[in-house]
């Protein structure tokens, strides 16, 4: 229900930010670092300002839980999804739902292209689709049974490339040790990356 910030120099508390009914699931800065979203149980979105700590505003649409949040590059933005089978666009300013993308499975994880105009996401069923983030369209399937559903996501510094994390079961437990990057023009496969022994569980490109 809470969420607690961090000064990571000195270990220290610097805040608690106090507002939803039920746990918090997912959250994200804002690109400025001057705003938070969170998702939670309890179906909605806030947003929280980071210097007071107050909350700004909250979200509501998610008819179940929010489990994935990301901001648009310019802060302008969120995007949310759930198991409400459901991706919403989301305007910082006002707190209005922009637009709904209606998926066919839970969503588990999104990611917002450097340019704002294409969504990837990441679904319970391991598959990994990029919507068109003004009409709401889906644009393409790059991947059916090689996402791990709640491992990020991530774009490429020019939007061209997304990589995603690779799930192997290994007696019932889930092995993430390879990663795949994907061609968004195309849909296409065009590398894999592996290692031995370390789990993935956090994507970013320089």
């Amino acid at each position: 229900r809470t969420l607690k910030l961090w000064d990571v120099a000195s270990d220290r508390e610097l805040r608690t930010l106090s507002g939803h009914k039920h746990g918090v699931i997912a959250v994200a800065f804002s690109p400025d670092g001057r705003t938070i979203v969170s998702g939670s149980y309890d179906n909605t979105l806030k947003l929280w300002d980071v210097v007071s700590g107050q909350e700004l505003r909250t979200l509501k649409g998610h008819t179940h839980n929010v489990e994935a949040v990301a901001f648009s590059r310019d802060g302008h933005t969120v995007i949310s999804g759930g198991p409400d089978n459901t991706i919403r666009l989301w305007d910082v300013a006002t707190g209005q739902e922009m637009r709904t993308f209606k998926t066919h499975t839970w969503v588990y994880v999104v990611a917002f292209s450097p340019d704002g105009r294409t969504v990837a996401s990441g679904h319970v069923d391991k598959t990994l689709k990029l919507w068109d983030v003004r009409s709401g369209q889906e644009l393409r399937t790059l991947s059916k049974n090689w996402v791990v559903t709640d491992s990020p996501i991530a774009f490429s510094p020019d939007g061209r490339t997304v990589v995603s994390v690779v799930s192997a079961d290994k007696k019932g437990y889930p092995i993430n040790r390879t990663l795949k990057l994907w061609d968004v023009a195309t849909g296409r496969e065009f590398r894999t990356l592996q290692r031995d022994w370390v789990d993935f569980t956090k994507l970013a490109f320089s």
